[in-house]
């Protein structure tokens, strides 16, 4: 699926389409929320779900590298 058809997708559809698609890659918090990153044919998706709730706001493209760098920990100690 390409990026313009994923968007295009219904949150639901999305949601199937990350689960059963999707390479898990880390996740992160921002305010009240708990954000997993997701690879998928091409692009990044981020999944949003409110902390304590479990339950999927909602599901978007990732684009920005600045986002995207906040997945990734580097541990400098050798």
């Amino acid at each position: 699926m390409t990026e313009l058809a994923f968007i295009k997708l219904h949150r639901s559809e999305r949601l199937a389409w990350v689960r059963s698609h999707g390479e898990y890659l880390g996740s992160r918090g921002h305010g009240g929320h708990r954000v997993h990153l997701y690879r998928l044919d091409g692009f990044f998706a981020e999944v949003w779900m409110r902390i304590g709730l479990e339950q999927v706001e909602w599901i978007e493209v990732a684009r920005n590298a600045e986002v995207l760098s906040e997945y990734v920990r580097i541990d400098v100690r050798l």
